[in-house]
This record gives structure tokens, C-alpha cells and sequence, in this order.
């Protein structure tokens, strides 16, 4: 089926504008705290449970947001005020004025990873010289510690901040670290040498982290004594968490004095209250707080952008205070929704969630969706770019190659010093289970970020697995991206590649156009930083001198994160209208 462009546009724009709220928090006068595209730009609303009632207190696009400390009277985010370039200064909403301000005065920075715990506002800032500490207290914003290794801040009380990262040289490993800003003490710690530990929160004298140094399949929560350095298991009054065994935590925080936690496995996730389960989602949790009494959660799923629900635990009663769907149209397009796993080349098991469309139909055309990161995954929540590729007319596969996070982190260190080697086996295994398992009758593959490098990669190293290509926000050139990065990201580069800077030019898409025998459409933001523009128009360039056939998009005045549903749109309504010309088969292919 192949829709007219009218119908995809409209079809696509209220995909975009569903939607999406998650919970960071609940604010002074008992309003909840989301995160939300509402009005078509990621920004803060403040939600009443008690009325439904609504506020949007943010205009522009926001990135990072401190969660704020229970019945705090502000909420800290940056924005970007470089035009998409990721370079950005804090902001403060105060609750009780209804006023925004600039949180200090400082020099835009990269921020990754801002926490605030109601007084002091901590992160982690990036130059193109270095990656910092920083802190935010009496009205200005002081470098406080350079650190030696890519890390980020997650939380702070008083003058004690803690974070993790890859600190002891090891690309396999990540510390945590324990800053103490009035006694300029900055201290490294891990359980276990080589271990991977994450997610450090303050517990009074404690830190409570993810750590897989007791259990290399799955991430356990440790309690560390700051005072003995004495480590343990974090006990709680029910077995219901240990019994589920979840293999990571999206959220665990100790909230009015009870123990909230998200365990997630196989892409889908629980709410355990002191270990108890209290909710199981038909998706993943992606926002949970407890107060006096009733707990206040967010959820989505493949097909369906948003739900939050209040547990009244006295009452024993679940009530929907916010909801978002697709239109019905929409949602009729979405059929059986699955999960397997194919085996690789190696014989490791590769996760694979797969959507069919009622308008593709069994066998029908379907692409391959890499997700970007590398280290991330696709789980059983909202994607607007799986629902606008069902929604017109494509199956989709998506591959949770190795390197994906969400299945322990042996199986996401599996890429490092290998990008673009066993990764590349893993998507082509599972396009060949489309085929094979009756799901597929033409192929196509599509990603942003890691996922439109990986897009290029396939398209040239193997050339006639897709009819052709989408990439979006592609690396054509490792070396190149690597002299154009800033810090964190020239950091991100030798930890993938564990150092070896031969394997960047081998593994680069530029170097291999010759064998590119298919139409690909590229599409990249003009002012990414992420993924430079330079190395994609030095590769578009060759691609027009070896006669190669292909589409390019470059998106004005955009950066790499996609804020708006004007950003969305104009990413993802080229890649689907390309995708949907090769359906109907206008290009001859060059072998050229």
C-alpha cells in the first residue's frame, strides 16, 4: 500500500503530536511534574492529580531536568541557546511565583547530567578541552572538580556529589565517584575491579548504586557506608523484587520513607514498593513517585504514547488521571506486536521486538529499525518513528543487536572495540528472520544516530540484503567526527573502539562507497555536534562523483535531539516518502 503525500503528512503529524508524558516528580502544592511534548515542544507541565487540571510552565525546548527533591518549590532544566549545537545555561521554574529565571550566570556548556537537591544544583559540563564538575549555589556557577575520565553527575546534598563513569582506563568498566566539594576530596570507587557500576543516588550516610560486581547477568543495588566503606545488598521488607530478579532499574529512590523501584527485563517493566510488586505494566514505567499514602506512576507502550495511573494503596484502588492514544485509524494499523530471539553468527541470542502492520500485511514490505546509542535498546514503549512506519505501511524489525543496554552488561560490552563488526551480524541475523519467518517480503532498514551509521554500514557492506536505505544523523567518518568532537564525545569514541584508532577508518562508511548499490536518503541536522554534518558532505560528495543514487535532506537550524514536532517532521516525513518511492521501485540501482 502506498499512501498519497497528503495522507502521510497528516498521518505522520498526529503521531508526532500524540502525547508523551513521564513523571519526574511531585512539586509544592502536590502537583506532579512531567516531561512532555505537549504543544509540540519538549517541555515541563504541571499536572493537579486531583483535578486533571494542566500547566505548561516551560516555552522553549528543554534537555536535562534535576529530578526535583519531594515538594520542592522549584524545578532546574537546561536549554540549548546555540541553535541546536547542545551548548546550554540552567534555568530555574519557581512554583509558588510562577516565574522562570537564569539559575546563575555562566558560559554555555554540554551538560550531562544535572542533579539538584533543593538548595545546590550539580552536573557535569563538557568543553571541547575538558569534562567538569560543576556546582550552582548562592546565585553563581563554580568549576569545581576536572575529571579524569567521561562521567556524569546523579545527585548531590550539601557539598557531597556523586556520579559514575568510565574512571579507571577500562572501556569495559564504569565507578562511581563521591565528590566532596569543601574538602576538595574527589574518590573512586568500585566494588570490583572491571565491575560496571551506575546510578549513584544519596541515602543519608549511604550511596545506593546498579552494580553487576556480584552477578555479571544482571545489575543488583548495592548500598555503600560512606562512613565504613562497608558494601551490601540493599534488603527490602518483600521478596517480590528478588523473585522477579529484574536485570536493570530504570528508577529507586527511598520517598517518604518507603523504597520506590522500577525493575526491568526483556523490555518490559515492574513497580515494587519495599520489594513488593505493586504494578505491572503492559509496557515500561518510565516515571514513578510515592507520597502519603498512594503512588503516582507513568507508562507507554509500542502502541500507545502515555498513561498515568494513581494507586491509592489505603483504598486498594487504580485510577487513569492522564491518558494518551492514538487516533483509532491509527491504532488499527497496529497488529500483533512480538518479541523473540534469533541467534547470531556466534551463537549469541539476539532480542528482537517486531510490530506488523495490517496495512503491510504477512509477507509484506518491512524495514529494519537500528536504534541509535549504541547503548541503548528498543523496548516496549512509545516510538513515534516504529508507529509512523506501521502506520504507513511497513512491518518493522528491531534488532536489540549486541550493545544494546537492558540485557546485562556482558551483552552490552560486546560491541566495544567491535562497532560495526558484530553488531552488523546481529541486524543482518535478524533481517534474515524476516524473510524466513514469513513477516518479510522486501526489505528496507532505517536509524538515526548509531542507528543511520549502521544504516550506511549495511547499505555498504551488505549490499544486497535492502532495497534501500534511510540514514539520519549518520557517522560517514569516524576519524573526521573524532577531530571535530568536543570532549565527551572524542572520550565516547575511544571508549567504542577500546583505543584502537586503525579500526576507526576501517569501520568507516566513506571509505566504502564503491560498494553501495542501492538508493539511500540521508538526512542530518545542520548544526549537530554529535554527528558533525562535515564527514556526511564529504561522503555525499563522493557518492555524486561515483554515480551513486541517493537522496540528501540537510535539516536547517537543527541539532542532534529532536525537540519539536516540527524537528520530527521534518526527519521523519523525507526518510518515509523516500521509502515509499522505493516501494513503487522510480530508482535503477549502480553497481557502478
Amino acid at each position: 500500500m502506498s499512501l498519497q503525500p497528503s495522507r502521510m503528512v497528516d498521518v505522520l503529524e498526529r503521531i508526532v503530536r500524540a502525547p508523551v508524558y513521564s513523571i519526574l516528580g511531585l512539586v509544592n502544592g502536590g502537583k506532579l511534574l512531567l516531561y512532555s511534548n505537549e504543544e509540540g515542544v519538549a517541555s515541563l507541565v504541571l499536572l493537579d492529580p486531583s483535578t486533571g487540571g494542566k500547566m505548561r510552565i516551560t516555552r522553549e525546548p528543554i534537555l536535562w531536568v534535576a529530578k526535583p527533591p519531594i515538594k520542592a518549590h522549584r524545578v532546574v532544566y537546561t536549554k540549548d541557546v546555540s541553535g541546536g549545537r547542545e551548548l546550554q545555561q540552567l534555568f530555574h521554574y519557581d512554583v509558588s511565583s510562577m516565574r522562570e529565571e537564569p539559575l546563575a550566570p555562566m558560559e554555555p556548556v554540554r551538560v550531562f547530567g544535572v542533579a539538584d537537591d533543593g538548595v545546590n544544583v550539580a552536573f557535569t559540563g563538557v568543553t571541547k578541552e575538558d569534562l567538569a564538575v560543576y556546582i550552582s549555589r548562592r546565585g553563581s556557577v563554580e568549576k569545581v572538580y576536572r575529571l579524569p575520565g567521561l562521567a556524569i553527575v546523579s545527585d548531590v546534598s550539601g557539598d557531597l556529589i556523586v556520579g559514575f563513569g568510565i574512571l579507571a582506563g577500562n572501556p569495559l568498566s564504569m565507578e562511581v565517584f563521591i565528590l566532596d566539594v569543601s574538602r576538595g576530596e574527589f574518590r573512586v570507587y568500585t566494588p570490583r575491579s572491571g565491575s560496571v557500576n551506575k546510578n549513584p543516588v544519596i541515602v543519608g550516610d549511604n550511596i545506593v548504586f546498579e552494580s553487576n560486581a556480584f552477578s555479571l547477568k544482571r545489575n543488583e543495588l548495592l548500598r555503600l557506608d560512606l562512613n565504613t566503606f562497608e558494601i551490601s545488598k540493599l534488603e527490602f521488607k518483600f521478596k517480590d523484587y528478588e523473585e522477579y530478579a529484574p536485570v536493570e532499574h530504570p528508577l529507586y529512590k527511598l520517598q517518604d520513607g518507603r523504597w520506590v523501584v522500577v525493575g526491568k527485563r526483556e523490555g518490559r517493566a515492574r513497580l515494587f514498593l519495599d520489594g513488593r510488586l505493586t504494578y505491572v505494566a503492559d509496557g515500561v514505567i518510565n516515571g514513578a513517585v510515592y507520597n502519603e499514602g498512594r503512588v503516582y506512576l507513568s507508562y507507554t507502550s509500542l502502541r500507545m504514547p502515555s498513561r498515568l495511573v494513581e494507586l491509592n494503596l489505603e483504598q486498594g484502588t487504580e485510577s487513569v488521571i492522564l491518558e494518551s492514544r492514538l487516533p483509532g485509524d491509527i491504532e488499527e494499523s497496529f497488529a500483533n506486536l512480538g518479541f523473540t530471539y534469533v541467534s547470531s553468527f556466534d551463537g549469541v541470542q539476539i532480542p528482537v521486538f517486531y510490530v506488523e502492520s495490517r496495512l503491510a500485511g504477512r509477507p509484506g514490505p518491512t524495514v529494519i529499525y537500528v536504534h541509535g546509542g549504541p547503548w541503548d535498546e528498543v523496548d516496549s514503549s512509545w516510538d513515534a518513528l516504529i508507529a509512523s512506519l506501521v502506520a504507513t505501511g511497513f512491518n518493522v524489525v528491531a534488532p536489540n543487536f549486541r550493545g544494546s543496554t537492558g540485557y546485562g552488561e556482558g551483552f552490552r560490552q560486546l560491541d566495544i572495540g567491535d562497532p560495526g563488526g558484530g553488531d552488523l551480524e546481529d541486524v543482518a541475523v535478524a533481517s534474515r528472520w524476516a524473510w524466513e519467518s514469513g513477516l518479510a517480503d522486501r526489505l528496507f532498514i532505517m536509524g538515526y544516530s548509531y542507528g543511520g551509521y549502521m544504516t550506511l554500514w549495511a547499505m555498504a557492506s551488505k549490499p544486497d540484503l535492502y532495497e534501500c536505505g534511510v540514514a539520519g544523523a549518520s557517522v560517514a567518518d569516524w576519524e573526521e567526527m573524532y577531530e571535530l568532537s568536543d570532549a565527551v564525545f572524542r572520550f565516547f569514541i575511544e571508549t567504542l573502539f577500546a583505543g584502537n584508532r586503525e579500526l576507526l577508518r576501517e569501520r568507516s562508511p566513506i571509505h566504502k562507497v564503491d560498494s553501495i548499490r542501492k538508493p539511500v536518503c540521508i538526512i542530518h541536522p545542520q548544526n549537530d555536534t554529535r554527528t558533525p554534518l562535515k564527514p556526511v558532505l564529504r561522503l555525499l560528495n563522493l557518492m555524486l562523483e561515483k554515480g551513486k543514487v541517493f537522496e540528501a535532506h540537510i535539516i536547517p537550524d537543527m541539532g542532534h535531539v529532536v525537540n519539536t514536532v516540527e524537528d520530527a517532521m521534518r526527519i521523519l516525513l523525507p526518510g518515509i516518502m523516500f521509502l515509499h518511492r522505493c516501494l513503487r521501485k522510480p530508482y535503477e540501482t549502480s553497481s557502478r
